[in-house]
Order: C-alpha cells, then sequence, then structure tokens
C-alpha cells in the first residue's frame, strides 16, 4: 500500500468519516496499527483494479436474474463457462425453485414490507475449498438496499454486511505441541446474534415492496487490509467470522465507501460476483413494472433461499430428493448431529450461501397497516 494511500486511510478514520467501518474499538485499534507498521509498505498488496473497477461501479447497474439449468438469464444471454454471478433459489413448501420463477400470487399484495435477511450458512465446495486453504484469506460481502426512501426527503438506504475468513496460516500461528493444528471446514454457520450491526440485517424496511440484492464471495491472493486487522483482532476460529456492518447506510456515503473497499483488495479470485439483483416482495411492485410476466428481477418471500455461482448450479432433478435443514441442503431426514458431514457430501461440486427470509406486510409511518 503506498505511501499516500495508507495516510489518506488514517486520515479519514481519525475523523471517524468510515461509520460502521469497524465493528468494535479492537478492530478500530488494530487498524491503525496495522497502517502504522514500519513494514506496511511490503506487508500489503498493490491495488487491484479490477476490484475497484468493480466495486467503484457496484451500485451503477442491476444485474439479470438467472433462470434454466443452463444459466440463462432473463434477458435471453448465457453466462460464460466461467461465470460466478449467483442464482438465487428459493426453498419452500414446493422444494426447490429459481426465485425469478416463483408464483407472484403468493407475494404481499401490496404496500411496504419488513424483511429479514439472516445468512445461515456458508458450504465451499471442494475446488474452492482448495483455492480458499491455498490463497489463505477470503470474504463474503450481503448487500440489501431499499429502492426509494422511505418517505420523499430521505435517501434511498443499503443494508450492508461483510464477514471475513480467518487464514489457516494465522489460526494455526496459535496452535501448540499439544494442540493440533486447524482445518477450515466446508460447511459453517455465521451466527450474527451477538452482533448489533447485522442483527438490523433481520429489520429492513423495503418501502413499496421493491429493492436490491447482492451476495459476493471472494478468495485472495495476498493478504488484504481486512485481513491483516483480522488476524490481529478474532481469537476464534472457523471460515468466516463478522467484522463489519453498514445498517441502513445512505446509498451516496455506501458508493463513497465502495471506491475505498474496492482499494482494499488484492489479487482477487471470485467464488461469487455480481451486481446487485432487483428484488420484488409485493404483486404491486411486479405489476409497476409493466412487465409482469417476464420481470426483471426476483421475487421475495418468506423461506430459505440458496445463492449458488451460475457455472456450478445443479440440475432440477438433483435438487428433487433434497431437503434445507438449518441452511444445510442435505437428503430428507438427515439428523441434526450430522447436517455438516452430510451437507459436505451433499453437492460436493457446488458453493453456496443460505439466507433464512421472512417477509412482513408493514406501513412505514403512515396509514394503516396493509394486509397481506
Amino acid at each position: 500500500m503506498s505511501n499516500l494511500r495508507r495516510g489518506f486511510l488514517k486520515q479519514l478514520l481519525a475523523a471517524g468519516a468510515l461509520p460502521g467501518f469497524v465493528s468494535s474499538p479492537e478492530i478500530g485499534r488494530a487498524l491503525g496499527a496495522v497502517l502504522d507498521q514500519d513494514g506496511a509498505e511490503s506487508a500489503h498488496h498493490d491495488l487491484d483494479e479490477k476490484a475497484l473497477s468493480f466495486w467503484s461501479g457496484f451500485l451503477s447497474s442491476d444485474a439479470d436474474p438467472i433462470i434454466g439449468d443452463h444459466g440463462q438469464r432473463r434477458g435471453g444471454g448465457h453466462p460464460r463457462p466461467d461465470d460466478v454471478q449467483p442464482v438465487f433459489l428459493h426453498y419452500g413448501s414446493e422444494g426447490f425453485r429459481n426465485a425469478a420463477e416463483l408464483d407472484t400470487s403468493k407475494l404481499v399484495s401490496a404496500g411496504d414490507v419488513m424483511v429479514s435477511v439472516n445468512t445461515s450458512a456458508v458450504k465451499v465446495a471442494e475446488e474452492d475449498q482448495q483455492i480458499f486453504q491455498k490463497l489463505q484469506n477470503a470474504q463474503i460481502r450481503v448487500d440489501v438496499a431499499q429502492k426509494t426512501g422511505i418517505i420523499p426527503i430521505l435517501e434511498a438506504m443499503s443494508y450492508t454486511i461483510v464477514a471475513g475468513m480467518l487464514s489457516v496460516e494465522a489460526s494455526n500461528s496459535t496452535a501448540t505441541k499439544t494442540k493440533p493444528a486447524m482445518k477450515q471446514p466446508t460447511v459453517q454457520s455465521i451466527n450474527v446474534s451477538s452482533d448489533a450491526a447485522w442483527q438490523k440485517m433481520q429489520n429492513i424496511p423495503l418501502p413499496d415492496g421493491e429493492g436490491r440484492w447482492a451476495l459476493n464471495l471472494e478468495a485472495q491472493k495476498k493478504d488484504s487490509l481486512f485481513a491483516k486487522v483480522l488476524q490481529n483482532v478474532v481469537k476464534e476460529s472457523g471460515m468466516f467470522i463478522p467484522m463489519l456492518g453498514l445498517p441502513g447506510i445512505a446509498m451516496s456515503a455506501l458508493n463513497s465507501f465502495n471506491v475505498i473497499y474496492g482499494a482494499l483488495h488484492s489479487g482477487t479470485v471470485p467464488i461469487i460476483k455480481g451486481n446487485p439483483v432487483r428484488v420484488f416482495a409485493t404483486q404491486e411492485a411486479v405489476q409497476r413494472t409493466g412487465a409482469p410476466g417476464s420481470v426483471a428481477g426476483i421475487l421475495l418471500q418468506s423461506g430459505t433461499y440458496i445463492l449458488i455461482p451460475a457455472k456450478q448450479q445443479p440440475p432440477a432433478d438433483q435438487l428433487k430428493g433434497l431437503s434445507v435443514i438449518q441452511g444445510r441442503v442435505v437428503p430428507p431426514k438427515t439428523p441434526v448431529t450430522d447436517l455438516d458431514v452430510a451437507a459436505a457430501d451433499t453437492l460436493k461440486n457446488v458453493t453456496y450461501v443460505t439466507f433464512d427470509v421472512e417477509v412482513t406486510p408493514t406501513t412505514l409511518f403512515t396509514g394503516a397497516k396493509k394486509s397481506g
């Protein structure tokens, strides 16, 4: 990292210009320590131009949802063989269905909604696990944004969270002769119950029932600044540890943050990568598009969402005999004690992230509660 960029970040941190950038005072102190290291010039990474370009323009366009077993986009195009854009699947009473093709009649009828988007579990394919083990660190980022503000004078807001992976090397550095070296699990819950910022992902207001949703999961070839901070602070083992929360940040502020976020990346290897996809949580929101039969977005209703990179999407027939239990895609009736092992052995070549979603009709500030 150049002296100029390091100094710029230190000034932002000192001025409190990054609200929510750190999730605790300990991370703030660690960030300052990392930036002050004498060897920072060699320890940090060079600017990743591709990552900077992606995150700088992250909010500028919407991604078309992917439908069908072969990754066809709603607009008719097909992804490249290496396409890592997420496919949004929904699991409910009808089994697995593409979230862009759900029954609109089962959505809340009209008005505003309150949405809970709770990251449940991450399952990593064998091939991707090798990438994580080799490259040492990774990050997962979730963005859920409003389309419009709650009232006209308010800017639309985004609810953004980031978790980092504690590297195998960092984990093993704490091992003793009597304590074996740690190995990263291929399946892990992301428990955010103790993190106040992440809890706000369970109460996201979507005025008029419309918003945007994105998931990005990536490995990095070198230790990023986030990874350095994480290794100084996080003492527990596991694949992904919550480290950053920006709940209810104005879209203009998020745009500014994204430039900094992109600048802190290093040699990115994307596993799941995509711009936000439009989400519609009410029938009225779908009708407003003028093309309800081919809406360019996904439908949001209560249930479990499974996000899978397009190149790894399993055929529908392969999913028919499977269930989702505690965020794991497993055979039906799998005992709770065997869930992680069963999930690791099911869809071995598929990486996915699951979310427990609940959609509730509400009224934001005015009028009586609307029925759904």
